[in-house]
C-alpha cells in the first residue's frame, strides 16, 4: 500500500521518519502520515503461537504507535497535521481463523480513536480507514485481483485504497470504510 501511495506523490522510500518507507507528505504546509497494517497469523486462536502473535501484536500496533509519536514533534511545531491509520476490514466483524490479527487490528481501531481525542487540541486530525480485500502483499500475496475470497467480496487494487488514504488526508474525514463490493467510482473524490 504504502508504494501505491508513494507513486501518486512521486516520494520515494525513506522519505517518512527515520528507518520508514511509508511517505511523509507535504499539502499546503501540512504534514500528513499514513500507517497500514502487516501480516497476519491463520489459525483458531488455540492454535496461535504466542511468541509470533506478539510479533503481529508489534508490527501492526507498537510500530502503528512508535511511528505516530516519530511525527507528531513536526505535526504540533506547525499547528497542524493528519495522519491515517489503516486498520482492516476483520476489525468489524468476528474473523474465524483471523483471531489473531483481527484482535490487532481493532486495537488500532481503539488507538485511532484516543489519538483522535489527545490530538485535537493539537489541530492533529487523526481519520480511521477500514479497507475490505485488498490485493497487497498481505498474507503471501493470498489476495489476487479478480478473485473472490468469500460471498460479495471483491478484492481491490492498492490504487483503489491509496485513493481513499489521500482523500483522508485531504478532507480529515474521521473514518472511512471501504465497502466489499465492487471499486465505487469517485470514492476517493468524496467527503
Amino acid at each position: 500500500m504504502a508504494s501505491a501511495i508513494e507513486r501518486r506523490r512521486g516520494l520515494a522510500p525513506g522519505e517518512g521518519p527515520p528507518g520508514s518507507d511509508r511517505p511523509s507528505t507535504g499539502t499546503g504546509g501540512s504534514t500528513g502520515w499514513s500507517t497500514t497494517p502487516a501480516p497476519a497469523s491463520t489459525g483458531p486462536l488455540d492454535q496461535v503461537d504466542p511468541a509470533e502473535f506478539g510479533r503481529i501484536r508489534q508490527l501492526n500496533v507498537g510500530a502503528l504507535l512508535a511511528m505516530t509519536q516519530a511525527v507528531l514533534p513536526a505535526m504540533r511545531e506547525q499547528g497542524f497535521g493528519r495522519i491515517v491509520d489503516i486498520s482492516s476490514g476483520t476489525a468489524r466483524r468476528v474473523a474465524v481463523g483471523l483471531g489473531a490479527y483481527a484482535s490487532t487490528q481493532s486495537a488500532v481501531t481503539m488507538l485511532s480513536a484516543v489519538l483522535t481525542e489527545e490530538l485535537a487540541s493539537d489541530g492533529i486530525v487523526v481519520s480511521l480507514l477500514l479497507p475490505s480485500v485488498t490485493a497487497t502483499e498481505f498474507g503471501d500475496s493470498m489476495f489476487k485481483l479478480g478473485t473472490s475470497p468469500r460471498p460479495g467480496a471483491v478484492v481491490h487494487r492498492p490504487d483503489y485504497v491509496a485513493g481513499a488514504v489521500m482523500r483522508l488526508l485531504r478532507t480529515g474525514e474521521a473514518s472511512l470504510g471501504i465497502p466489499h463490493g465492487p471499486e465505487q467510482l469517485g470514492l476517493d473524490q468524496r467527503s
